[in-house]
């Protein structure tokens, strides 16, 4: 014989219009996501390119200007205010981002963040060459994007590693100031680019 809970909670009722709205219009946003990841890999692809071929510029031809004041604090200030106002504004009503996602996004957060370490170690304390600093963001990035064609299975992320790898192995082979000048070029062929045609082919898709 089965005994009925008294203490059970009662069904919920039917969502009215507003809440199926509200919801609607979260589920939207998350279908945004992978977008706005794509749209980040090409922005700040640019961005970084951008500082490194100052940097090389003004170091292959002995101009005086700071590049770390001029070129490089202004370039992440704004872009990383701009990132921010977008990713609160894009998050802010978000149902939580499933499992692969968060894999995604912890990948290059770690990838970046090993980078930024070693950047650090190379810069305050002379442990290495700050010439390596490419070679060693070439070995991450090709990491992240092996890491990421697994979880999205997509087979541009596994050539772009290879891509990545390939210009570490040149980059290691080079450590001089004209490796700042290819891991610039590197960025807009193995990033800037597929990020753009990857972003497009969503549009298009929707």
């Amino acid at each position: 014989m089965v005994v009925a809970d008294r203490h059970r909670p009662p069904m919920p009722n039917l969502s009215p219009p507003q809440e199926v709205a509200e919801l609607e219009a979260a589920l939207e946003k998350s279908r945004q996501v992978p977008g706005f990841r794509t749209l980040l890999l090409f922005f700040w692809g640019l961005i970084v390119a951008k500082c490194l071929l100052a940097e090389w510029a003004v170091e292959r031809y002995h101009s005086p200007i700071n590049t770390f004041w001029f070129v490089w604090v202004p370039s992440f200030l704004i872009s990383g205010v701009i990132t921010i106002g977008y990713a609160y504004w894009l998050f802010r009503e978000l149902p939580r981002m499933p499992l692969s996602g968060r894999l995604v996004s912890a990948t290059w957060v770690g990838c970046a963040t090993g980078f930024g370490v070693l950047a650090l170690a190379a810069v305050s304390d002379d442990v290495f060459s700050v010439y390596l600093l490419p070679a060693l963001a070439a070995v991450l990035l090709g990491v992240g994007c092996f890491i990421h064609s697994v979880l999205d299975r997509r087979r541009i992320f596994k050539i772009l590693a290879i891509g990545w790898w390939l210009s570490a192995l040149w980059l290691f082979a080079n450590p001089d100031v004209n490796a700042l000048g290819w891991m610039s070029l590197s960025l807009v062929l193995l990033q800037v680019l597929p990020a753009g045609w990857l972003f497009f082919t969503r549009k298009r898709a929707r």
